[in-house]
């Protein structure tokens, strides 16, 4: 049995490492606590088939901000063609493309992938804008789950001006706006919105079709402390390692501290990515 989902991997390979994220490798390298070099599809697989799990790849769009190539749907959809047992991929879309992005999501469904991943701050887009809803409202049709990364972002730190990226769009409180609009749209917010941490918590508690990703090598004390997450039942926490910009095995080791109960673990670390993924028929 699988014993963990990796509910947030950024995979080590070519086209995201030379491609969107060039403009910002040199300053996310030095902050990272994971050795990021290039790696093929199948040393990616490995990292997780022999660690017993899986990871939810996500695709990276920012064309707009920074004019290189996306690491795109049909490069996260050919990932997860070549190791089904192990990838379940989550696409990306520039929102900034308009109708072309609606296009995009129905084209990302028609690829078999089980998501779109956001990032306001690195696509330079107001998530609760209006003209971003149909973006949402396809992938509502659809099924398909939205994440968005929230709160403090590495991209474009130690730059002049944070190299002109915004935090505030990634103040998990936009999720609040956006899942009440579209009730039928599981949301994902990733980071447990860093700097915003008690707004996304009350977020994922007041809404149901929110959940929290617990990315990082201390989530385990996060979600071990019933006290901190007030209403938020942890039926709706999910897993996730930030690989290859921190370290899986950093991130695991902190769920077999003793400090967090096993039925807990097992929660988090696999049956309710399980549960979600199944409601995307994934």
């Amino acid at each position: 049995m699988t014993d963990f989902i990796d509910f947030h991997v950024h995979p080590p390979v070519t086209e995201l490492i030379e491609g969107p994220l060039a403009p910002y490798l040199g300053n996310l390298v030095s902050c990272a606590d994971s050795e990021v070099t290039s790696m093929s599809v199948d040393d990616v697989a490995a990292q997780y088939l022999d660690r017993n799990g899986r990871a939810v790849l996500l695709g990276w769009d920012t064309e707009t901000v920074t004019r290189r190539r996306p690491f795109s749907n049909e490069d996260v959809a050919a990932m997860v063609e070549a190791h089904p047992e192990t990838f379940v991929g989550f696409g990306s879309i520039d929102p900034a493309r308009g109708a072309r992005a609606v296009a995009a999501v129905h084209a990302a469904s028609r690829l078999g992938l089980a998501g779109i991943a956001f990032h306001p701050t690195g696509q330079g887009f107001d998530p609760m804008s209006t003209a971003v809803f149909p973006i949402y409202e396809a992938a509502e049709e659809h099924g398909l789950i939205c994440l968005f990364h929230t709160g403090y972002s590495r991209l474009g730190a130690g730059h002049p001006g944070g190299a002109g990226l915004h935090l505030a769009r990634s103040n998990p409180l936009a999720i609040d706006v956006i899942a009440a609009a579209f009730p039928d749209l599981p949301i994902v917010i990733a980071h447990l919105g860093r700097l915003w941490q008690d707004e996304a918590i009350a977020v994922a508690a007041h809404k149901s079709n929110v959940w929290l990703n617990l990315v990082g090598a201390s989530a385990h004390a996060f979600a071990g402390d019933h006290n901190r997450l007030g209403d938020l039942d942890l039926d709706y926490c999910l897993f996730g390692s930030d690989w290859c910009f921190s370290s899986l095995d950093r991130a695991l080791a902190g769920w077999d501290s003793g400090e967090v109960d096993p039925r807990v673990r097992r929660m988090v670390l696999h049956d309710n990515a399980v549960r979600l993924l199944k409601s995307a028929g994934r």
